[in-house]
């Protein structure tokens, strides 16, 4: 069988379903579970049919509210939505009723229950680092930009255009916390770095950001031992002060920049007394830094004599200096398969799908939702794994079968094992 007939045989939406129903069984309910705001008594659709139809656009790579409307809203469409949802429908909500339940709603839990399924799960218990911790990465990305104002909450900037022009762009910015898990990442947590009402909260910034979001994440998942990463901004003593209050360990990429005199200590000392006996590593350990003690790692790279230095609190020799600093340059996995996948490959997170803040924020949650499902169809499958099927091919079969007439029992008799690497 060649490889179109092998497409062919396989139907994707089921798995997904399967996938949802297995690894997630309260997934479906928990959006029914969600404190709904709306006047009851002009309610027409379940909230669980609000978001599976949402859920299922972001899968299906359609890229607008409305595309949305037009391109679900048809018999068969409609008959497996209502099939994957377990009720009877004769249409699919608009994208105008979509928008006003999502002005009213926090879905966060949502995520929280699928990370802490697959958690206990123990299905990436093997991507521990040193057998103990969970390595999140912290980044932040813009999201959709204007050069009108879309609503209260979003960021200003000066401009200027090609033709000397000067203008104000508004932008929503967006702190993410992911979880490493082999190739994916897995979103764990969101905070939106915006504007707010008084002088102190118009000061937003990422560094005030993650201290929100650090504070999330640890109500969340008190008991995660967890390995923080970061780009260079977090290599300074409010987010080290942060990792040590919550208990985690931190590797920070490290530039001259961040820190100026940690960074000649350090030059300084491992020029004298390089503790690696390993070609193009240097380590320091136990360098002084406000009262902490702190280890400085760097490899240089033979070839391109890139180098790449970070600061850590995590035990270094020479054992483990080589998987140190694989560690730390995990870090571009979230601009990778994090950032740049939602921004270019599937989801397109710098679309504007509403312009509420509130419903902007449901919105990019639904997306980190998608991509989780989307990255366990995608790399946990065997059967498409072995396809080697790209992101738009995914998107494409998934939407064939969702908008095609066919009999599936989305049965839970059926199992899938997910095989992630």
């Amino acid at each position: 069988m060649n490889r179109r007939e092998k497409k062919k045989e396989i139907n994707i939406l089921e798995e997904l379903v399967i996938i949802i129903k297995q690894y997630f069984p309260e997934f479906i309910n928990k959006f029914e579970g969600l404190t709904d705001a709306r006047n009851q008594s002009y309610v027409k659709y379940q909230m669980k049919v609000i978001f599976i139809v949402r859920l299922m656009a972001l899968m299906c790579e359609i890229k607008s509210m409305y595309e949305m409307t037009r391109e679900l809203n048809t018999k068969e469409a409609i008959k497996n939505i209502a099939k994957i949802c377990g009720l009877e429908l004769e249409e699919i909500p608009y994208c105008d009723t979509i928008n006003d339940v999502f002005e009213k709603i926090n879905i966060e839990e949502i995520r929280k229950y699928m990370i802490i399924r697959l958690i206990r799960g123990k299905i990436i218990k093997k991507f521990l680092v040193r057998d103990k911790y969970y390595h999140v990465i912290i980044d932040g990305t813009g999201l959709a930009t204007s050069r009108k104002k879309y609503n209260e909450n979003c960021l200003v900037k000066n401009k200027t255009d090609k033709n000397g022009k000067e203008y104000q762009e508004y932008s929503t910015y967006v702190l993410e916390a992911k979880l490493v898990v082999g190739d994916m990442v897995f979103s764990i947590g969101s905070e939106f770095v915006e504007n707010g009402e008084t002088k102190e909260e118009k000061q937003d910034c990422e560094i005030k950001a993650f201290k929100r979001l650090a504070e999330k994440i640890k109500k969340e998942y008190k008991r995660l031992k967890i390995v923080i990463s970061g780009d260079a901004l977090y290599a300074c003593k409010p987010v080290i002060d942060i990792c040590k209050e919550n208990e985690w360990k931190y590797i920070i990429r490290f530039k001259e920049g961040a820190i100026p005199s940690l960074y000649k200590e350090f030059e300084t000392v491992v020029a004298r007394e390089n503790e690696s006996t390993k070609a193009n590593y240097e380590y320091v350990t136990k360098l002084d830094y406000q009262e902490e003690k702190v280890n400085v790692i760097k490899y240089t790279e033979p070839k391109k004599q890139r180098e790449f230095v970070y600061i850590t609190d995590l035990p270094i020799t020479n054992k483990n200096i080589e998987d140190s600093i694989e560690l730390g340059r995990k870090r571009w996995k979230i601009e990778n398969e994090g950032f740049n996948i939602q921004k270019n490959g599937t989801f397109d997170i710098r679309h504007l799908y509403s312009k509420n803040q509130i419903a902007i924020k449901v919105h990019y949650l639904m997306i980190q939702i998608a991509h989780i499902l989307r990255q366990l169809l995608e790399k946990g499958v065997k059967e498409i794994k072995e396809l080697g099927l790209k992101l738009k091919e995914i998107s494409q079969m998934i939407k064939k079968w969702l908008t095609s007439n066919f009999t599936a029992k989305f049965s839970a008799n059926r199992k899938i094992q997910l095989r992630l690497e």
